[in-house]
């Protein structure tokens, strides 16, 4: 697959704190990449450094094709006073290149991706956690982005939410072929969404596992039972044992 997204050499420091000593890496074209990682090894600084939100100390950013994404944090950060629908469509009103009847129309079908169909009209207090979590997504895909940028959107959930959001965005980014960058410290979640598994150790962000993951069955609930999950878990949770060293 070519390549959407490349960095080379990223050096990033704070004062005299060396977060990024080197990293070099590709996104590739539809791929679901994680980058997982203990807390304060960089994979926040990485992510918001490759959507531009941050400037690199030193080395290259490259978009191998037209720069456009959007960006989940880690909380839903929805506007109290707007409904669902209003919130949903703000960045389309922020770029101002649509009448407001087509971005309700696309503000309404991102919703749709969501399974928030006839939730327009409710307020972010009307919510669930979750609920507000699929509103901040569909509102990145408010603007069609090619790359979608997630710093661990699912880690205040509770488990049984976050199953199934884990399952919904990975479908909902298969269908609409989606480049994903996801920041996660969850092996759990790493494994059951990634294509490809970048593990970040403490001692300036370097990449101390780049594995592609492949599984024979698909990305079901089933999946999280079988041996190859299992096996993918054990085998990424002793690397990351390394990374605290």
């Amino acid at each position: 697959m070519p390549a959407v997204l490349e960095l080379q050499k990223i050096q990033k420091k704070f004062k005299d704190r060396e977060v990024l000593k080197s990293a070099n890496l590709e996104l590739q074209e539809g791929e679901f990449l994680c980058i997982l990682g203990p807390s304060g090894c960089g994979k926040s600084t990485l992510l918001r450094l490759m959507a531009g939100l941050e400037s690199p100390t030193q080395g290259s950013i490259t978009w191998k094709v037209e720069k456009n994404f959007a960006f989940v944090f880690q909380e839903a950060q929805l506007l109290a006073w707007r409904n669902v629908l209003e919130n949903t469509r703000l960045p389309l009103e922020l770029q101002k290149k649509l009448p407001l009847e087509e971005q309700n129309r696309k503000a309404l079908a991102a919703l749709e991706k969501v399974q928030l169909k006839g939730f327009q009209n409710h307020f972010p207090h009307e919510l669930s956690g979750g609920m507000k979590m699929r509103v901040s997504i569909a509102r990145a895909l408010s603007s069609s982005p090619r790359v979608l940028f997630m710093d661990e959107p699912f880690s205040a959930l509770d488990e049984v939410t976050r199953f199934s959001l884990q399952k919904q965005l990975r479908d909902l980014c298969e269908k609409e072929k989606l480049s994903v960058v996801f920041v996660t410290h969850s092996t759990y979640e790493a494994a059951f969404l990634a294509d490809r598994i970048l593990l970040m150790n403490t001692q300036g962000g370097e990449f101390i596992l780049n594995e592609k993951i492949h599984y024979q069955q698909a990305r079901e609930d089933e999946l999280r039972v079988s041996s190859q999950y299992q096996d993918t878990i054990a085998r990424v949770s002793l690397k990351m044992r390394e990374a605290f060293v």
